[in-house]
């Protein structure tokens, strides 16, 4: 399995499976930054004992998200935790999984959509229980009739997502080029 990095430049501000969020007990919405797991007076873990079920990556308010695998659009929402988020299913090696973009301030595709690595899916905000501006990216694998959430950097590229649409035509103006270069070097003299 491979995917792409959805921003540039990539710079992690939460790792998964780390616990370092914390929410108000008596209203819900103020997020500090704790240790989720002695947290302070007042204050829960924002993601319990299992802690953070994906990774958060900075972002600037309204900066492009790009979808990082091939796949098609299941469900687009706006929940009180996730904010405004999109889900994209695809297939790998045969096995269902699932990216999730969450905190959007907006979206470009529509459920049903078919989407390609690369392709918009909208814009880094701070919706839902969010300190800041950021993109919460998570990669779930479809387990019996369960998603569970794996950590998605060991199967991420270096590469940013939109760039893996220039490749081909790279290869294909560098494939010209050689054939005439060829071409040159093969006349007679």
């Amino acid at each position: 399995m491979k995917i792409y990095r959805p921003l540039s430049p990539f710079v992690l501000t939460q790792g998964f499976g780390e616990n370092k969020a914390c929410v108000d007990i008596e209203t819900g919405k103020n997020v500090i930054t704790c240790d989720g797991n002695n947290p302070p007076s007042g204050y829960r873990s924002l993601y319990g004992n299992d802690g953070h079920k994906g990774i958060d990556l900075i972002a600037n308010h309204g900066q492009p998200v790009y979808c990082v695998a091939d796949g098609t659009v299941s469900y687009i929402d706006t929940k009180e935790k996730s904010g405004l988020d999109v889900r994209v299913e695809s297939q790998f090696d045969g096995v269902l999984h699932r990216h999730i973009y969450e905190h959007l301030m907006g979206y470009q595709p529509m459920v049903g959509d078919k989407i390609m690595c690369g392709d918009l899916i909208g814009w880094a905000g701070k919706t839902g229980y969010a300190s800041g501006d950021h993109l919460h990216f998570q990669l779930e694998k479809r387990v019996g009739n369960t998603w569970v959430a794996i950590d998605p950097l060991p199967f991420m590229c270096t590469t940013f997502a939109p760039f893996v649409k220039l490749y081909p035509a790279i290869r294909a103006v560098l494939a010209g080029i050689l054939e005439k270069w060829s071409d040159i070097f093969r006349r007679p003299r």
